[in-house]
């Protein structure tokens, strides 16, 4: 920052007056001339306050007055520094990607981040919860830059949304829970950005049961006919249709899916 800052609380103005609600202890270490004590304890003070949020260490979001009954600042201003500032790939999935589609009716309980490797620990403070995923083979294709108040954030579109509902079905407390979304998101989801998802390294198996149920339970001939071709020729094995039911049921020649949970959506 150009203009210099005498007092933590002044610096927080000037960054604000930008546009900005993040900052790191770096950069506010830089732009003072205060020792690294006496910011530490301006931080300490004006946090107690409810005036700033220490999200991760080191990286702090300011709290304006319009956001002080919330105690935290919605996460979509400034999840894209925080990743920036933490060095890693990133896009905003699954329950918190599906209500930016118009998919989910009800605001998550926790923000939603997909991460390369290695997994980062949840952040959890006060009313902000941030919930971390990570994918070894993180995708190239399916993320798109959604414009923020402050700039950009990056999000699965619709596509590997669905994908990704059903590759992390386990830990989002089962099918039933993601199915009526599914459906949501499979209506709108078009050829061209479907099949530019699946240029990514995505498992056979959730390629199986993402089939099995567009065609099964949404008969959606178009898009599970694209995975059909996709399939053809693969060395496929059964797989479960829901990795959190019973370890019986029918399997479904085609897609070579076990059946073990009676699964519908809502729609």
């Amino acid at each position: 920052m150009n203009t210099a800052a005498k007092h933590t609380s002044d610096y927080i103005r000037q960054i604000r007056s930008l546009g900005r609600y993040a900052f790191t202890v770096d950069e506010l270490e830089d732009s003072l001339t205060k020792t690294k004590v006496n910011i530490r304890k301006d931080l300490d003070r004006l946090r107690e306050k409810g005036e700033i949020l220490n999200v991760r260490r080191g990286f702090y979001t300011v709290i304006p007055d319009e956001y002080r009954n919330m105690g935290a600042l919605p996460v979509e201003l400034y999840i894209d520094d925080l990743m920036k500032y933490l060095d890693r790939k990133y896009y905003v999935g699954l329950y918190s990607a599906a209500m930016l589609h118009g998919a989910a009716h009800q605001q998550p309980q926790e923000y939603y981040v997909v991460t390369d490797t290695p997994k980062l620990r949840k952040i959890s403070k006060e009313r902000l919860v941030i919930n971390f995923s990570e994918k070894r083979k993180f995708p190239d294709y399916g993320i798109e830059e959604k414009k923020t108040e402050t700039g950009y954030l990056k999000v699965s579109n619709a596509a590997l949304t669905f994908f990704d509902l059903i590759y992390f079905e386990k830990i989002l407390g089962g099918m039933n829970r993601i199915i009526t979304i599914l459906d949501e998101l499979q209506s709108g989801i078009g050829v061209a950005k479907f099949k530019e998802s699946l240029r990514n390294d995505l498992p056979l198996t959730v390629l199986q049961r993402s089939g099995y149920i567009l065609e099964h339970v949404f008969s959606n001939e178009d898009l599970s006919g694209i995975l059909e071709k996709k399939l053809k020729g693969k060395n496929i094995r059964s797989t479960p249709l829901s990795t959190c039911g019973k370890d019986a049921g029918k399997t479904d020649p085609k897609w070579k899916v076990m059946v073990n949970q009676d699964i519908a959506s809502e729609l």
